[in-house]
């Protein structure tokens, strides 16, 4: 899939966590106006990421958060792709987050309600910026279930309740907020888990390769991203199994008990 140039397993340096806080427009940091973008200009990121957009603000009303799932069957190294069957269209599963529910809790319900397949999260060697609690503070550098992604999707004004709802942004969250989860090699498919909306949805197991042929360019992107996540941790994983495993070869016998 390419190499790893971004993506390197010693971890960065990071600041330790401070107790100090900072309120904003304080003597220790500029003011600044995100409702005023031309102050901004957009710098690139990673080759994984589009550029930086301005700093925003959006009311309860102009912003929808959902959540989706890249699923591997790590036994099998294919992932989940759905189909619909009568748009003739494949994606990943996805999905707005219910009120009252946490963004994890979304990612596995609409994984299973989309695809019928029980889905638990697939822990990865992540590049996420989470601090790790005072109790841990190494955590982010071990298996973790953090998203991997985000994206962003524009939506029009549009009737909503008997009246006019203004435009806003679709902020998606991705776990292997995207999402990365994964499924056991004997998983069975439940029929019947969608809403009414979703009875057209097949859920298909492909190779990667295959899988971001047949899905629109942005969702292909995240799951080579989720592949390149994946396989990495499989590598790490590997090598640790491999010394492992040196290291008992070379042990001393035991000695024999004198009594």
């Amino acid at each position: 899939m390419g190499s790893r140039s971004s993506l390197v397993a010693q971890p960065p340096q990071r600041p330790a966590r401070t107790s100090t806080q900072q309120t904003p427009g304080n003597g220790n940091q500029p003011r600044r106006n995100f409702l005023n973008p031309f102050l901004q200009q957009p710098k690139p990121m990673s080759q994984w990421s589009s550029p930086q957009v301005p700093d925003s603000g959006w009311a309860d009303e102009n912003f929808l958060l959902g959540a989706a799932m890249v699923v591997f069957q790590p036994a099998t190294l294919k992932v989940v792709v759905l189909h619909e069957t009568k748009k003739k269209y494949w994606f990943l599963p996805k999905g707005r987050k219910d009120v009252g529910e946490s963004l994890e809790q979304t990612a596995l319900r609409e994984a299973y309600e989309e695809s019928g397949y029980r889905v638990e999260f697939l822990p990865l060697y992540t590049q996420t910026h989470a601090p790790g609690p005072p109790s841990n503070p190494q955590a982010p550098y071990g298996l973790n279930s953090e998203p991997i992604y985000i994206s962003t999707a524009a939506y029009p004004a549009r009737i909503r309740r008997n009246r006019i709802a203004p435009a806003g942004e679709y902020l998606t969250f991705w776990q292997v907020c995207r999402y990365v989860g994964q499924i056991p090699e004997d998983a069975v498919r439940e029929e019947g888990t969608g809403m009414p909306d979703e009875v057209n949805y097949e859920a298909h197991l492909m190779d990667v390769n295959d899988a971001m042929k047949h899905l629109f360019h942005d969702e292909a992107h995240i799951v080579k991203y989720a592949w390149e996540l994946f396989d990495w941790t499989r590598r790490i994983m590997e090598k640790e199994r491999n010394k492992q495993n040196a290291s008992e070869s070379v042990a001393p016998p035991a000695q024999p008990d004198s009594a």
